[in-house]
């Protein structure tokens, strides 16, 4: 069996989501390629393409195409109760976004295949910077089972995107130290009529991140030393496919 793993830091959204796809035989493979578009070539080092969410989500309930209710996944404090799909835009969906959840159809993305550039050898390797919501400069590193995108990925099924969107819309943040910031912020599933009209959230979890802002020798700071969902160690992949991941 092959092991594939997506992440992209462009798209709709200006950020990134991966995921694993296990290929078995060349019937498996060809199906795959057949699905989403695209050509898998054993040699390929970097491989575009658009497909919509739910193709890559585990998520049955994904829709892309228009119905009564569209299902989906967000980042951030939402209001409780019935609420319009304008809210959404308070934790950084975007036009566009609302647009088609208005329309009744799950937003897209555009999915790039990742690769290490550099030394698959090197724990230090920078995946993705950015910034907090308080304009701390964090990031996101190559890491080891014990840290960074690593353990996220493999321990956790959590990505690069997911631990970013935490940081930058957090319920709370709390400096634990010269070593350690710690943030945690809802992530819902959440049902919405056609017209972006009567939104519900029908489950939460809650994601906590835990960063080190301590800028090493490259200039970027340690970064995300872990990202996990409370209470579970494997997050649900609905929390990783937020829209606004």
């Amino acid at each position: 069996m092959e092991a594939i793993r997506w992440e992209s830091f462009v798209g709709a959204w200006g950020c990134g989501m991966e995921s694993d796809v296990v290929i078995g035989d060349q019937s498996d493979r060809a199906r795959l390629a057949a699905a989403m578009g695209w050509r898998v070539g054993a040699a390929a080092a970097l491989v575009v393409f658009t497909a919509v969410l739910g193709a890559v989500s585990a998520s049955a309930e994904a829709e892309s195409t228009p119905g009564e209710i569209v299902r989906f996944s967000v980042i951030g404090e939402l209001p409780r109760g019935s609420f319009d799909a304008d809210e959404f835009q308070q934790v950084g969906v975007t036009d566009e976004a609302v647009a088609q959840i208005t329309r009744g159809v799950v937003p897209s993305r555009s999915l790039t295949l990742a690769t290490q550039e550099e030394d698959p050898n090197d724990p230090y390797q920078i995946v993705a910077t950015w910034n907090d919501n308080t304009g701390k400069a964090l990031s996101m590193r190559w890491g080891s089972a014990n840290w960074g995108w690593l353990k996220v990925s493999n321990k956790h099924n959590l990505t690069t995107a997911a631990a970013r969107t935490t940081t930058k819309h957090p319920e709370s943040r709390v400096v634990e130290g010269p070593s350690a910031i710690r943030y945690r912020t809802p992530v819902h599933r959440v049902e919405c009529a056609i017209g972006g009209i009567g939104c519900r959230i029908v489950e939460t979890k809650t994601v906590r991140v835990i960063a080190n802002p301590i800028r090493l020798t490259d200039g970027e700071a340690k970064g995300v030393i872990t990202a996990y969902c409370e209470g579970v160690t494997w997050c649900p992949n609905w929390v990783k496919n937020a829209v606004n991941a």
